[in-house]
């Protein structure tokens, strides 16, 4: 059997059926190919969507669990799918989880942070302007900026085609860290414009929380005041450990000062030394009120050092009742601070229910009637042509 093929010069040439079959088959192998390979990709793509959301959900999205529950439930029976080769199954189940996820991800992304950046940023203008800090104010208007592009991200994955839901997501996602930036710029304002004696209690309120959790620095200098800390100031590393001058060594109840007690002999002399050269440094910086200086050298000392003194500076805002607030519930603040940093404020959401998922065509043998477990609670499952008839 021959076909005919025109040149487009006015011949006609006779190519044999069988060179036909032999030049697609590649294609066809090509295709099959392809699907896995394109398949897993978004397998792995969705994954990734879904813990970002879990993050979303966990701080702030309570009410929408059930959907998210969901989303999860068809990304699951995705990953079973593939895991039986059914690269088509696989790729409608994921296709139909993302469908699910856009919804939740615009209301969680309306709700939870480009309205939730605006109402901190607006709460604490007033009193970023008041202060008349040039460095409060930048950080005011890096976060306005931020806010913006945050919402700009959400109007275009709002307005693109509504089938091109992975699309929608990124600009989704992009949108949730732009607002979460907008956040973290407005808490760096809020801390720019206290003023030098309530920057002192931050400063020491960080301390405070690194001696609960075990860090040793500055510790000889906290609840000390006045004549108390100058004299800690100028006592030398020599006074806690006079062995290492050469002095006789004296036994620990003369030695037993905090500082010595805590510090211990397992760790090396350098270190202690180190370390006390550095509290002297920092506490003289932080007498005279030169912050910044003083920040290098405890970034040093203090791991996690950003998020630790946002929250310092919140908690002690919530506490002092004398500071202008205009009436700003600082203790509302602490959430956001922690999602920003892309952390847990309790259980993950997902790990409560990712136990529970079931296979589709899973059939409870208890059951008498042979029903699936999912139906009653969840979507019908998408059913597949039978072999024969794709063939």
């Amino acid at each position: 059997m021959l076909n005919k093929i025109n040149t487009g010069y006015g011949r006609v040439l006779l190519v044999p059926l069988a060179v036909w079959v032999f030049c697609l088959l590649p294609a066809v192998t090509a295709l099959a190919y392809s699907d896995q390979t394109t398949t897993e990709r978004i397998l792995s793509e969705n994954k990734a969507f879904i813990d970002f959301m879990d993050v979303c959900v966990t701080n702030f999205g309570e009410e929408r669990k059930e959907q998210f529950k969901e989303v999860y439930r068809l990304h699951f029976n995705a990953e079973v799918a593939f895991l039986q080769s059914d690269y088509r199954g696989a790729f409608k189940r994921l296709y139909a989880s993302q469908g699910k996820h856009v919804g939740l991800f615009a209301e969680m992304l309306r709700d939870a942070y480009l309205e939730g950046s605006k109402d901190i940023l607006d709460s604490i203008a007033p009193e970023i302007i008041r202060s008349k800090n040039a460095r409060a104010k930048l950080y005011l208007t890096l976060g306005y900026r931020d806010r913006a592009v945050g919402f700009n991200h959400y109007t275009i994955g709002t307005a693109s085609n509504p089938k091109l839901y992975s699309y929608k997501i990124y600009k989704y996602v992009d949108s949730v860290k732009m607002s979460r930036r907008a956040k973290r710029y407005a808490f760096l304002a809020l801390y720019e414009s206290r003023t030098g004696e309530m920057k002192k209690k931050i400063f020491n309120h960080l301390f405070e929380m690194e001696r609960e959790a075990g860090n040793p620095f500055y510790n000889r200098f906290l609840s000390k005041n006045g004549d108390a800390f100058l004299n800690e100031l100028n006592r030398e590393y020599y006074d806690y450990a006079p062995e290492e001058a050469g002095a006789e060594k004296v036994a620990d109840d003369a030695l037993g000062t905090e500082y010595d007690r805590e510090s211990g002999g397992f760790q090396k002399k350098m270190e202690r030394r180190v370390r006390f050269r550095g509290e002297k440094t920092v506490a003289r910086y932080i007498l005279t009120e030169e912050f910044e200086k003083a920040e290098d050298i405890i970034r040093e000392h203090v791991d996690d050092f950003n998020f630790k003194i946002i929250t310092a500076t919140i908690e002690m805002l919530a506490a002092e009742s004398g500071e202008p607030g205009g009436g700003i519930d600082y203790k509302k603040f602490l959430l956001h601070h922690t999602d920003n940093y892309v952390r847990f404020s309790k259980e993950s959401a997902l790990s409560t229910f990712s136990g529970t998922a079931k296979v589709e065509d899973f059939v409870d043998k208890g059951n008498p009637a042979g029903e699936k477990k999912l139906g009653e609670e969840t979507a019908e499952p998408i059913k597949e042509e039978p072999a024969e008839a794709k063939k």
